[in-house]
This record gives C-alpha cells, structure tokens and sequence, in this order.
C-alpha cells in the first residue's frame, strides 16, 4: 500500500535538502534580478568581474573554516574548474541577453529550463532514467518556453 500523500509531503518539509532547494530558488531569483538592474548600469564584462569578487568574500570563510581542507582528488578538482568555466561563460550570456532588451521574466524563465539539456545529457551520460511523470513535467516546461515567449 502506498503513503497517502499528505504524509510525504510533511516527511518532505523535514528535510535538508528541500530547505536548501528553497533558499537556492531564493537566492537565484534575487541573483537574476540584481543582475538585471546591474545590466542596465555597466557593461557585461566588468559586470560578471564584479560578481565574481563578490563570491571571494564566501570562498575566504570556506579557507578558514577548513571547508576546503583535506583530500583532494584531482579529476574532482578539474571538473570543478570547468564548471566554473561554463558556470562563468552562462552568466555572461545571461547577461548579454538582459542587455540586449530581453523581458527578464521571459528570459529568467528560458534559461532556468537548462534541466532539460542536464536531463539530455544524463540519460546517455549517467544512465539515469525518468518515470513518466517526470517526462511530462519535461514536455510541460518545453511549452513553456513557447508559452512564455509569446
């Protein structure tokens, strides 16, 4: 017999992982704004320096906290550089699309569809699989994007 619904979603606010899910969405959502608003100020280029050196001030409490201390496994290390790469040329052209006129909510709602290019890639990639309504919610967002543009 499966758990009625009201339970898994009350087991489901008990956990770590969906607070820090909400706080991420918090987080991004006023990230996008503020990077909007920034856009129309300076250029992109100086723009996506300074955002960087606003995270500098995070990653010196991680050094000092010993977060960052300890085993290091270089194929990690190397993923997380390229992910910082991509991370940084992302940002970039979120912020030449702001620039360029684009409606923030139609381009804030484009580019945060990018699990749909994960969930390309980690079918072949990973192995992962999805159950259908999983694959629905996937067709649902791609409409969005037509909705949305329009």
């Amino acid at each position: 017999m499966s758990e009625p619904k009201a339970s898994t979603f009350s087991a489901t606010l008990r956990t770590r992982w969906f607070w820090c899910s909400i706080l991420t969405i918090l987080g991004w959502a006023g990230w996008a704004l503020l990077l909007k608003i920034g856009s129309l100020e300076i250029p992109s280029e100086p723009s996506l320096f300074v955002q960087t050196a606003g995270m500098v001030p995070l990653a010196v409490v991680l050094v000092f906290s010993r977060s960052v201390r300890g085993p290091q496994d270089k194929k990690g290390i190397g993923y997380s550089l390229l992910n910082g790469i991509i991370t940084g040329v992302g940002i970039f052209c979120l912020l030449a699309a702001y620039r360029s006129g684009g409606n923030t909510s139609v381009v804030a709602v484009t580019t945060a569809l990018y699990p749909l290019v994960t969930f390309a890639l980690a079918v072949p990639l990973l192995k992962e699989k999805l159950n259908k309504s999983q694959i629905a919610g996937l067709i649902l967002a791609t409409l969005s994007i037509v909705i949305f543009s329009q």
